[in-house]
């Protein structure tokens, strides 16, 4: 197959897609990163190391380059690495360019709409109205490409995956229909290579293993006894792409959540939870119908858990089931219908939660493939009108054609803008997912990072009270949400200066998960700036019962009572306790030590900073510590060469304050 542009009707209608492509999406252009660009770009390491990263990226699971190890995060893991290693060429070529990777975006939505153009072309040909100015294929393509809910995949540089494997898709049926009406072995060969190419671009891919059989039942000339060969090659094809995909990422599906963010239907019973995917999939018909208003946050609890005796979810399975019974009605017939519902349903299946979970309840990109059928049902009757001989009804024609798009073109146009940062992305969200956790807490954590830049007061103040005011909104929703739990109380503490108002927050995300690093590290550096000793003390004892383990409970206990209380005995007892947890911490020991000096027990002093030395070698107090202990010890010649050390390491010491 060759895309002739040479044709004046292809250059035409390619000329067209280009132009309108900048005008709906050209806006991106200026955009930043956001939303899951820093999972594939810019905080992912393979993506970081240009050329270098690309065996990477075909060698590991998606996540890998992000959180630096494999996670089970996603039920059947994520590999998709060809776009990746589009972001590591993309990233070699211009480093951490947020220009290059929208403008990438672009140019290829823009092919996405003229290679639908050239399969609808070659499917439709047996329904050519016959209209003045526009084709069928030309109007269902172009209504495809103007819907707003590819918003998501356009502006967000991560959808470059669904835009590529569509890509990949839509040329492979181009070869196949080339193949069965030439039945030349060149296009066997690259249809062969282009489903490769869009397995790895995506997973969804797998979904047209059933649409291209589909195509060439309702639309080809030919029989499906003629596409058996290309049609077992992509089988192989699919073959080889899983069993390279299990050997990166593994096999099966599985329930791999633990948390109501990972899994949204944690809480909900068997009943609930399918009433709640029926709800979700009638909420897709009706963005596409409707396309408002929009959103990234479709996770708990912007969709609520419903049960069967809701309206809603009554009326998504009647429309379910009518769809159903009229796609396998419409294929006996050969009926156009039947291809518009099987193209809705089919890709959305395995974004649907009922054949395995997904880790969300939907997600506007995952009928970008399916809102096709829409596209093609409003071509059809509109052209159903336009092609009547009534001026009245061709003046219809042109008027809700003008009006459709336009609406389209707004809603588009104004939905990129939101996509701009992070930062307009989650607060626009945030009031349209009210009860949406997920973009009320990037609100309130974006909000809160961006008012500690601020340097007058009143307007850091103002921004973190906004941020505390999206945080605690994602902790009505959600109260046991760790990263909003922390992030609330960074904001508290960022607004207040007081720990008292942030350590609550601390402790309950210690309560649900002891183990938690990030937490642990807030909590020392917080609550070490509170000037009351005995409230540190208490707060310290508090928290050991979550976590006997943590070694920096101990020495910071040890230190409290020691320096600030003067209670050398409590001081010992943590400092012991620490030290049979954690061994060779450095620290600890030269904390212990310095006790043991001022009871005068020499011998055990000596005894532990000579182990810390041999931990830290190169700590100039250390040795000061070690040698008053010789001194004191009476071991003289060991003091003077312990304190010549010290000396030795750090050259402003003042080598007569020794009292050797």
């Amino acid at each position: 197959m060759q895309i002739d542009l040479q044709n004046p009707a292809n250059s035409k209608v390619f000329l067209l897609f280009l132009v309108l492509g900048f005008l709906l999406y050209g806006n991106t252009l200026g955009h930043e990163f956001a939303l899951d660009d820093a999972i594939v770009v810019t905080d992912n390491e393979f993506t970081k190391k240009g050329f270098s990263g690309i065996w990477d990226q075909l060698s590991n699971d998606q996540f890998v380059g992000f959180y630096g190890q494999k996670k089970d995060l996603v039920s059947g893991g994520r590999y998709r690495p060809l776009s990746m290693v589009v972001f590591n060429i993309q990233y070699g070529l211009f480093g951490k360019s947020a220009f290059i990777g929208h403008l990438t975006n672009v140019l290829f939505y823009i092919l996405n709409g003229f290679l639908l153009f050239l399969v609808l072309n070659r499917l439709l040909v047996s329904y050519a109205f016959k209209h003045r100015w526009i084709s069928f294929s030309l109007l269902a393509s172009l209504l495809w490409f103007f819907h707003p809910i590819h918003t998501e995949v356009v502006a967000n540089i991560k959808g470059l995956d669904e835009i590529m494997a569509f890509g990949f898709d839509l040329v492979v049926m181009l070869f196949l229909l080339k193949f069965l009406d030439s039945k030349k072995v060149q296009y066997l060969l690259l249809l062969a290579l282009c489903y490769f190419l869009a397995l790895l671009s995506k997973e969804n891919a797998i979904t047209w293993m059933a649409i291209f059989p589909l195509a060439v039942f309702l639309f080809s000339k030919h029989s499906l006894k003629k596409a058996i060969l290309p049609l077992i090659t992509l089988l192989g094809v699919a073959f080889i792409w899983f069993w390279i995909r299990y050997q990166v990422v593994g096999g099966g599906i599985s329930d791999v959540a633990d948390n109501l963010m990972n899994d949204p239907f944690i809480e909900a019973t068997i009943s609930d939870k399918y009433a709640t995917i029926l709800l979700t999939l009638g909420k897709y018909i009706q963005l596409l119908v409707f396309p408002h208003p929009l959103t990234y946050d479709y996770y708990p609890k912007h969709i609520p858990i419903v049960g069967w005796n809701n309206p809603l979810v009554i009326l998504s399975v009647v429309t379910y089931i009518f769809l159903c019974v009229m796609a396998v009605k419409g294929l006996l017939a050969k009926k156009l219908y039947s291809f518009v519902i099987l193209i809705f349903l089919i890709p959305l299946s395995i974004a649907s939660n009922l054949l395995f979970p997904i880790g969300a309840f939907m997600n506007e990109r995952f009928v970008y493939v399916s809102s096709i059928g829409i596209a093609i049902v409003i071509a059809y009757y509109l052209l159903q009108i336009g092609t009547k001989t009534s001026k009245n009804t061709r003046t219809t024609f042109n008027v809700l054609l003008l009006l459709i798009l336009s609406l389209y073109s707004v809603k588009t146009i104004s939905r990129n803008l939101v996509w701009k940062n992070n930062l307009t992305l989650s607060t626009s969200d945030a009031n349209i997912s009210v009860n949406g956790a997920k973009s009320n807490v990037m609100a309130g954590g974006i909000l809160s990072e961006e008012a500690v830049k601020l340097t007058d007061p009143a307007a850091k103040k103002a921004m973190l009270e906004q941020s505390i005011f999206y945080l605690n909104r994602a902790l009505r929703i959600y109260p046991e949400y760790i990263d909003a739990l922390i992030l609330m109380g960074n904001a508290q503490f960022d607004f207040t200066q007081e720990p008292r108002n942030a350590i609550p927050y601390y402790q309950k995300i210690i309560s649900i998960n002891p183990y938690h690093v990030n937490t642990w590290q807030n909590i020392f550096i917080v609550l070490e700036q509170s000037k009351d000793v005995d409230y540190r003390i208490q707060t310290y004892e508090t928290l050991l019962r979550y976590n006997p383990s943590e070694d920096r409970l101990y020495l910071n206990l040890g230190r409290a009572y020691g320096k600030e209380k003067n209670d050398l005995s409590n001081a010992l007892k943590y400092f012991e306790k620490g030290i049979s947890i954690a061994p060779n911490n450095h620290d600890l020991l030269t904390n212990l030590g310095t006790v043991y000096g001022l009871q005068q027990d020499y011998v055990k002093a000596i005894k532990v900073l000579e182990k810390a030395i041999l931990i830290q070698p190169t700590i100039a107090k250390t040795y000061i510590d070690l040698g008053l202990s010789y001194f004191y010890a009476g071991q003289q010649e060991l003091a003077k060469q312990t304190f010549d050390k010290a000396a030795e390491l750090d050259n402003t010491l003042n080598r007569s304050q020794f009292p050797v």
